[in-house]
């Protein structure tokens, strides 16, 4: 009895993810649009920052690759043609107030420079 109430939960649960039903306090990334970051710091803040409802947002990528500044050039319109959950959870993590950030090169490495001034280090 236990185990197909068990079961019967686990497809109902799957069912809703599969319709990507999003709570008003959900600040997840959904997993039909999977996270992307250019820069190991942007991941870094991301991951800081918990959903109120579910805890972790996203799953840590378990390796980085390079991504070229033609790229990370286009990356902000990418996020405005993706979902509003998607947008919602990115501007969680980085407020439009602060970001998009400024490639800059402080002592020969690169970092990022916010909207209001502040500096960090990309890796």
């Amino acid at each position: 009895m236990q185990r197909t109430l068990l079961a019967r939960i686990e497809r109902v649960e799957k069912a809703a993810e599969a319709q990507s039903i999003f709570s008003p306090d959900c600040i997840c990334f959904p997993a039909n649009e999977p996270h992307f970051f250019c820069f190991l710091i942007e991941e870094q803040i991301a991951a800081k920052v918990k959903c109120p409802l579910h805890g972790e947002r996203f799953k840590p990528i378990r390796f980085r690759i390079y991504v070229g500044k033609w790229r990370r050039e286009g990356e902000p319109h990418r996020r405005q043609i993706l979902s509003p959950q998607y947008r919602k959870a990115w501007d969680a993590s980085f407020p439009p107030e602060l970001w998009p950030a400024d490639e800059v090169v402080v002592d020969g490495k690169s970092a990022l420079r916010l909207k209001d001034g502040r500096v960090l280090p990309t890796s």
